[in-house]
């Protein structure tokens, strides 16, 4: 090879690497100015904020969901029908809640307690009868106290919202009035008279935490509507109403239909036809979204009240009323209802 063509050959090789690193630097120059721009648009769109944490369960909350799981293991609520005792201590077998019916014992022996008490400091010789009467009027409100806090709890362990935080005040307030009361009828044991008249004073502490939590009580009653029967002002009409037609009516399965502007539930067995309130009086609870369980018994989805389809009569609590029951009949095609009154 002479000299000419080694020098072509190498001009030749110097010009491939010369074009090779212009394209690559062209590739790398193109890269760089793609990510920068990239870059940019990051800069500019925004960024999501990050979810904040949700706030800690305040302590009554916490609080009120151990004490009720806790309450509901103790009177089985959780257990199978018919959960005797919670039934029990509803109140369902009296046909009225048993708590607000104990709550007068207490609250009225401890007043009573509290007058006989005045009498005694105000002249302690002739009236050490009532002293005496005191002490015994504040072991019936103890005891009464004691019944009263079971039945009370029972009732709470199935309330939720409001209701519960307004119940869990109120339950802790006459929990503390009972231990203050407790510690008073200690102290009229002791045989000096210094400690009667702690014990006197003692008591007008624990009446005035009592009424307060009285008070607290008849908000649940009579401001949040707990333990009243959620039935008592649906209208009712003078005339059968026809709900459906009874081809759609299977046999063995719960209807949801309305009469007089009522949710009504409706059931099918053969040519026999039951009809109740769908609005359990418990709390309101939608019976036609309930389970249908051997002996035409519907049970509420909710808290587990138990009624009879045929008449309404409740078997579980923690309901207590009747279930409002509605006349059936077939007319035209058409199954028809009408609610039954009160006595009738």
């Amino acid at each position: 090879m002479n000299y000419s063509t080694r020098y072509d050959l190498s001009y030749f090789s110097l010009t491939v690497n010369a074009v090779l690193r212009l394209a690559s630097y062209n590739r790398g120059k193109q890269a760089f100015r793609e990510n920068r721009k990239a870059e940019e648009n990051m800069t500019t769109v925004p960024k999501t904020p990050p979810v904040p944490p949700l706030p800690p369960q305040p302590l009554v909350e916490r609080l009120s969901d151990g004490a009720q799981h806790v309450i509901q293991v103790a009177v089985g609520s959780n257990q199978k029908p018919p959960r005797t005792l919670k039934t029990l201590l509803n109140g369902t077998l009296l046909g009225h809640p048993l708590h607000p019916v104990i709550t007068d014992v207490p609250v009225g022996a401890w007043l009573i307690a509290a007058i006989f008490d005045i009498l005694w400091l105000i002249s302690p010789t002739p009236f050490a009868w009532a002293a005496r009467g005191a002490v015994l009027l504040v072991l019936i409100g103890i005891i009464g106290a004691l019944i009263a806090i079971v039945t009370g709890l029972t009732d709470w362990s199935d309330t939720y919202g409001a209701e519960r935080t307004t119940g869990f005040y109120h339950g802790s307030l006459n929990i503390a009035a009972t231990i203050i009361y407790i510690i008073s009828f200690v102290l009229r044991l002791q045989p000096a008279a210094g400690d009667s008249v702690l014990a006197a004073i003692i008591g007008f502490i624990g009446l005035a935490v009592l009424v307060v939590g009285a008070y607290l009580g008849g908000a649940l009653a009579y401001t949040q509507g707990t333990g009243v029967n959620h039935t008592a002002w649906e209208p009712a009409s003078d005339e059968y109403e026809a709900v459906m037609p009874v081809e759609q009516v299977e046999e063995n399965k719960l209807y949801r239909v309305t009469a007089a502007g009522v949710p009504v539930v409706l059931l099918r067995r053969g040519v026999q036809f039951y009809a109740l309130s769908a609005t359990c009086p418990h709390a309101g609870g939608p019976l036609d979204e309930g389970e249908l369980q051997p002996g035409d018994v519907v049970q509420c989805p909710w808290h587990g009240s138990r009624f009879r389809m045929c008449d309404g009569h409740v078997l579980t609590g923690p309901a207590t009323a009747k279930a409002p029951r509605y006349d059936v009949h077939v007319r035209n095609g058409l199954v028809e209802v009408k609610r039954i009154m009160s006595g009738q």
